[in-house]
Formats: C-alpha cells, sequence, structure tokens
C-alpha cells in the first residue's frame, strides 16, 4: 500500500516581487510531480500560507515590500517547520546570509543566478523531502509491526477460542514476514562502509 503523502506532489511557492523573474521562475521549475504557486510579495504568500500550510519549498526574495524573506522563513517555519525555505537576493551580505540560515533557511542564492542553479537546488530539497516522508512511512511500518509482534507474544487474557488462536505455521509465516520487514528497515553494517 503506497502513502499519499510521499507520492504526492511537491508543493513550490515562489515570492518575488519582480514580475520577469517570478514567471520565468515558475516557467522554469514547473514539470511533472511539482505544483507551483506564485506570489507577488511576502504578504500575499503569508496570506495563503494562514488558509494552507502544507507546503514543501518556499523561494523567496530577500527584499520585497511590507514582508521580507527573513519574515516569509520565520512565519513559514512557525507554520511549517519541515518546510524548505530557499532565500534568494541581489543585494546580498554576510550578515543576511547567517540570519537566513540561523532562521532554518536551506539555502541562500545570490541574483542574479542561472535557472539551471535554483533547478539544481530545488532538486536537492526536493529529493531530501522524498527522503523524510520515505523515513515517516517506514518508521510507521516499523510502529505496526512491533505492535503486531507484541500482539502475538502476548495473547489476549481470555479464554482462547479454538477458532481465534492463529496455527503454529500462521505464526510462523507471520513472524517470518515480520523478519523480513525488519531486514529491510534496519541497516546492516555494511550500508555504513561509505
Amino acid at each position: 500500500m503506497t502513502d499519499p503523502q510521499s507520492s504526492r506532489s511537491l508543493r513550490i511557492w515562489i515570492a518575488e516581487d519582480e514580475d520577469e523573474l517570478r514567471e520565468a521562475l515558475g516557467k522554469s521549475l514547473s514539470q511533472e510531480g511539482r505544483e507551483i504557486l506564485l506570489f507577488g510579495d511576502g504578504k500575499e504568500l503569508l496570506e495563503h500560507l494562514k488558509r494552507d500550510p502544507a507546503f514543501d519549498i518556499i523561494i523567496a526574495d530577500l527584499l520585497m515590500p511590507e514582508v521580507d524573506g527573513l519574515q516569509v522563513l520565520q512565519k513559514s517555519k512557525e507554520h511549517n517547520p519541515e518546510g524548505i525555505v530557499i532565500i534568494m537576493t541581489g543585494y546580498a551580505s554576510l550578515d543576511t546570509a547567517i540570519r537566513a540560515i540561523r532562521g532554518g533557511a536551506y539555502d541562500y542564492i545570490r541574483k542574479p543566478f542561472k535557472l539551471d542553479e535554483i533547478e539544481i537546488i530545488v532538486k536537492n530539497a526536493g529529493e531530501k523531502i522524498v527522503l523524510v516522508r520515505e523515513n515517516r512511512r517506514l518508521l510507521q511500518r516499523l510502529k505496526d509491526t512491533m505492535e503486531e509482534m507484541r500482539e502475538i507474544r502476548n495473547p489476549p487474557a481470555h479464554a482462547p477460542d479454538a477458532r481465534e488462536a492463529p496455527s503454529p505455521a500462521d505464526l510462523d509465516h507471520k513472524l517470518s514476514e515480520m523478519d523480513v520487514l525488519l531486514k529491510q528497515m534496519i541497516p546492516s553494517d555494511y550500508d555504513f562502509k561509505d
């Protein structure tokens, strides 16, 4: 059974007050498996965030009227701590870069940049998101498996009914399935060599 979270599209929001760049980013990053939303400024993005905090990646310009990129970063992290925020700016300084990274920004990119550069950053961020989703799904499977093992090892206290009690062959089969699942989820020493 597939987890809907692991297969859903990446939701990428772009906040940029420069129309041409915003449109170019939207077109450049648009591809199958991505849902792109464009915002003319940080205020517009934050208004949408209040209604729907389920973004995966935000790309925000540092300098925008009313609400800047650092404010977008702060508010987005409050609403969705796992979301990834990328700050872009034409007025880069070491101070703002440090503030952005300390505030939880995934990356900080200077304008002008090539669209290929932002694509690589978004691709890497997307891979991280997919890994986090897969990890969450596997952890849930592990919890479910551990609960099943607990139930098998500690049957209910009431008197067993012949119809309820699984046969030893059923128990062996169930335990071997769980063993295979655990071996898939727990890495061997070989996995850590690199």
